[in-house]
């Protein structure tokens, strides 16, 4: 019989969400200790730990609430998920948004330490603690469904393919989420996709950014003598707020509000600015959320256009890590130039 999980009570009004974590495999601490690092120090936590929540985060949470739970209890070693199921159903209390188990194929691999994720009823699938961290990020925004097409093979470990999340895991640039130092508003509801600028250091640069990403793009068709062209345009809008400067792309998800209506984010950052190229940062917040890549202002028009009305997918777009898309640039570009 294991313990009751220590949950937090409902409360009034709208529900919290976030996550549970249960670690139910102990024969390896370095193991449990690279998940965690991995996960970063969420926001959330219940119990609270020993330190006071900072202003900034408290801000944060009072606008986004949700709560974090992790057991690592060694009196849940060797439990199973009908067992954690069991006790969820015992507490009769909070429900998490995303219930995930750090059990024995978690620790046994190094590369992308897959958590077992349950769903309701008998269903699971694993997931990368860099995934599940942008989950608990935006529990808010997301659906909880967003990993469908992922199930769990019990008899098998699991490949990067089956591991939601992989490309994040395997990523030499994702960042654990950190509080921020400074206190930051949740993003604006923008009626365009939006643009936020987390580099202040060079206004001319930034206002080119914004003016190269506006500019009118030629359709490319062909047309008769006398017919007259016809451009696109990215429809945008921007966040340039000075109280968001140096923050990361995961404290920029902590921010995007409940109920958001855009799918992606884009983000120019200090790459963007200091790259003469100036390649902008998208952020997935719907198919993979947290999936993310590079592209040329010139590129958003496309971009932005298809994914607002769900002509493509966010990864019809996305270009291997290192490399900047430039979509239909109207020239043959070399390796050279389209690497970062």
């Amino acid at each position: 019989m294991h313990p009751t999980l220590n949950l937090p009570p409902v409360t009034d009004g709208t529900p919290v969400s976030g996550t549970l974590i249960v670690r139910t495999h102990y024969a390896d601490d370095g193991a449990w200790a690279d998940v965690r690092s991995r996960l970063g120090d969420l926001p959330g936590a219940y119990p609270p730990g020993p330190g006071p929540v900072s202003a900034q985060e408290a801000a944060i949470l009072e606008k986004n609430p949700k709560h974090l739970v992790v057991v690592d209890d060694p009196a849940w070693n060797g439990a199973g998920p009908d067992e954690v199921r069991a006790a969820l159903h015992r507490a009769g209390t909070w429900a998490p948004g995303l219930v995930l188990l750090a059990d024995g194929a978690t620790m046994a691999d190094a590369r992308l330490r897959p958590l077992l994720a349950l769903r309701e009823g008998e269903d699971s699938y694993r997931i990368g603690p860099r995934a599940a961290a942008v989950f608990h990020l935006l529990v808010q925004a997301l659906d909880e469904d967003f990993a469908d097409g992922f199930a769990e093979d019990q008899d098998a470990s699991p490949e990067p393919d089956d591991v939601f999340g992989a490309r994040m895991e395997l990523s030499a640039h994702t960042v654990p989420y950190r509080a921020p130092d400074t206190r930051m508003e949740l993003l604006p509801r923008t009626e365009d996709a939006l643009i936020v600028r987390t580099d202040h250091t060079d206004d001319a640069v930034w206002e080119a950014v914004v003016a190269e990403v506006r500019a009118p793009v030629p359709d490319g068709a062909f047309r008769q003598e006398g017919e007259e062209e016809e451009f696109y345009r990215a429809y945008v809008d921007v966040l340039d707020d000075p109280r968001y400067a140096g923050a990361t792309t995961e404290q920029v998800l902590s921010l995007v509000p409940r109920d958001y209506e855009h799918t992606f984010l884009i983000i120019a950052d200090r790459t963007t600015m200091g790259d003469p190229r100036h390649p902008l940062l998208l952020v997935d917040l719907y198919d993979e959320p947290g999936l993310s890549f590079r592209a040329a202002p010139a590129a958003i028009q496309a971009i932005e256009n298809n994914l607002s009305i769900s002509n493509m997918d966010f990864s019809d777009f996305c270009v291997d890590e290192g490399y900047i898309q430039y979509w239909d640039s109207g020239e043959a570009l070399t390796d050279e130039q389209t690497r970062l």
